[in-house]
């Protein structure tokens, strides 16, 4: 096509003083066909090619959604997986182990002797949580007492949180049964019993306790020797405050009468009304501290005891060396 447009300038020019563009134009056409031929005229024109398309090989609808969703879910159950390892990393704390000396485990104590001048004593704490643990709490943290209770397990799922709060002051956890049977007869309900209240525990709190207490310090049943067994200390008292019995007034000498240094006294927060053991526990509190004494865990009494034991052992066994005469 630029022989055409060359040939119609030169007509334009040379031979036409004033050209006709279209008469040019065909003029310049019949002069190509002459000297080309209709076929060489042709080869002249622009080609266009349209675009091959090669065929693609594509999967059936339904399957294509199917793989994708498929991915999508799994990917979805993943995060929600590690959401919630991560969840349960952030909320639950590590084990706490209330272990008790190795010379106490699977042993009944009652009391526990300390070293000369040791006036430490613990405050033991039954039947609970119910209504009446908050006030005793808030006593015992605003005296920055640290005390041991007792838990029984069919309450524990009415007031988790206050089982929880009683970890979180830094209170001991005990083991007091599921349903506080004085006679269990079978080693199978004795299992039961105490392994059922021990596993909740452990969920509310992550606390693994060596502490036992039979109810109503019943010892002639399958418990006893199904705890021991298990190396819990079977802890039983050597104070009774009889507060499931006696008025404030009553309490409070039941107590301060009968205490002594490594004594474990018996109170409860649990297991009826409890309002004349809440009243009684500031003044008790008040008259202990004033005659030196010092309040401790069970487990912190039990360390006392022991450290106690193993250096008069070791003062028993020192033989001392004579002097040679002068």
């Amino acid at each position: 096509m630029n022989l055409l447009k060359g040939i119609t300038d030169f007509l334009s020019r040379w031979m036409f003083p004033q050209p006709n563009p279209q008469r040019v134009s065909q003029i310049a056409m019949v002069l190509l066909t002459l000297a080309l031929g209709a076929n060489g005229l042709e080869a002249l024109r622009p080609q266009t090619y349209a675009p091959k398309l090669l065929p693609l090989e594509v999967a059936p609808v339904e399957q294509t959604v199917s793989q994708h969703t498929d991915i999508s879910l799994a990917r979805i159950e993943r995060l929600k997986h590690n959401t919630k390892q991560q969840i349960e990393r952030d909320r639950l704390p590590p084990d706490i182990e209330h272990h008790v000396p190795a010379a106490y485990q699977g042993q009944i104590v009652r009391s526990l002797p300390l070293a000369p001048g040791d006036r430490a004593i613990a405050l033991t704490f039954d039947d609970g949580p119910g209504p009446y643990t908050a006030p005793i709490l808030d006593i015992l943290r605003e005296q920055n007492i640290r005390a041991s209770f007792f838990v029984l397990g069919r309450v524990l799922s009415t007031y988790p949180e206050l089982l929880q709060r009683i970890v979180a002051d830094g209170h001991i956890l005990g083991n007091h049964t599921w349903s506080h049977p004085y006679l269990v007869k079978s080693h199978a309900l004795a299992n039961q019993e105490i392994e059922q209240t021990a596993e909740l525990i452990y969920q509310y709190t992550r606390v693994r306790t060596q502490l036992f207490r039979p109810p109503g310090g019943f010892l002639n049943n399958a418990l006893t020797p199904y705890a021991a067994a298990q190396n819990y200390a079977i802890t039983l008292w050597s104070v009774d405050s009889s507060d499931y019995v006696l008025p404030r007034e009553g309490i409070i000498e039941r107590v301060v009468n009968g205490i002594h240094p490594g004594a474990i006294v018996l109170l409860h927060d649990g297991g009826g009304p409890r309002h004349h053991t809440v009243a009684a526990l500031p003044v008790i509190i008040k008259q202990l501290r004033e005659q030196g004494y010092e309040f401790v865990t069970v487990t912190e009494l039990m360390e006392r005891s022991q450290a106690a034991a193993t250096r008069a052992s070791e003062s028993a066994h020192h033989i001392p060396v004579s002097q040679p005469p002068q």
